[in-house]
């Protein structure tokens, strides 16, 4: 095991020279810390075990711990992480609507939805109006071992008329300038500049790469895709298509994830409709339904 370290990074190789393993992490607060878990498997003993008096029998074994793919077990936990918070008011409307209470509003009536219909845990990474901060937000996402990652976000733009929802999995390289550029501001929602850091992108880089969360990305595509289909066809909303971009909240959570930009608070029609309960329902049930088209996709796997 050996590791090095960047400007504002630190990179640790871990090499194992046995081929037959499964491996875990997870991270701890106060004070903070990284624990990997590796477990070894002997493929000459686990042979031997089955052979008795010279049969082979076939005995029912308790699954093997595979990290970090978790699609041939059913998923259990479910983490809603409701956009900004407390002074992170996130993007605000023409009429003064707020972000960090729109998804709020809609992270609890999706809860709400998934306790009432499926046999889930369902955490929130926050359930009031504070700040929680982005590595925080993924601590609690990866500390409740999440299956699913949902980040709930309301999207602006300086195109006033740009509307419809969009549906964003993790990528170092983001779909389109505008894609790039909203990723920016979702990172750094403190500090509006005109550029992008490029260190912070690769920070992003060095997160997506590690062997754990780029197992996932398929998958997120996978439910991305799903609770894109459902928005346009429940709401009746315009097409924007799944995206991605390097968002660091889907960077550091280890299972599928998305954050999805349910309609623009720049856009003053969609901003009076995601003041209503009605239409945060209708975003809550499209994300759910989403949800479950995803699942029912990998039963059959």
């Amino acid at each position: 095991m050996t590791w090095s370290r960047g400007k504002d990074y630190y990179l640790l190789n871990i090499r194992i020279k046995h081929n037959n393993f499964s491996y875990d992490y997870f991270s701890l607060n106060n004070p903070h810390k990284l624990v990997i878990d590796i477990s070894l498997h002997d493929e000459k003993n686990s042979k031997e075990d089955k052979i008795l008096k010279g049969k082979e029998v076939l005995r029912k074994e308790e699954p093997r711990k595979e990290f970090p793919s978790r699609s041939s077990r059913e998923i259990k936990t479910v983490v809603i992480d409701p956009g900004h918070g407390g002074l992170e008011i996130g993007a605000k409307g023409k009429f003064g609507t707020a972000e960090k209470d729109i998804t709020l509003d809609i992270s609890f009536k999706l809860k709400a939805i998934i306790e009432r219909n499926l046999a889930f845990r369902v955490v929130m990474t926050r359930e009031k109006d504070i700040d929680i901060s982005l590595d925080n937000r993924t601590a609690i996402a990866n500390n409740n071992r999440a299956d699913l990652f949902i980040s709930v976000h309301a999207n602006s733009s300086y195109r006033k008329e740009a509307s419809g929802p969009e549906t964003f999995f993790l990528s170092q390289k983001a779909t389109d300038e505008e894609a790039r550029r909203l990723a920016y501001l979702e990172n750094n929602s403190a500090e509006l500049e005109e550029g992008i850091d490029r260190e912070n992108e690769e920070e992003i880089q060095m997160i997506l790469w590690d062997m754990a969360q780029a197992s996932y990305l398929r998958q997120s595509s996978q439910l991305a895709e799903s609770i894109q289909k459902e928005l346009n066809l429940l709401l009746g909303t315009t097409d924007r298509g799944i995206k991605q971009a390097p968002f660091k909240v889907l960077a550091g959570v280890a299972c599928p994830a998305v954050l999805v930009e349910v309609a623009f608070l720049s856009n003053a029609d969609e901003e009076k409709k995601l003041g209503t309960e009605e239409f945060q329902s209708n975003v809550a049930q499209a994300v759910f339904q989403g949800l479950v088209n995803y699942l029912k996709l990998h039963s059959q796997e």
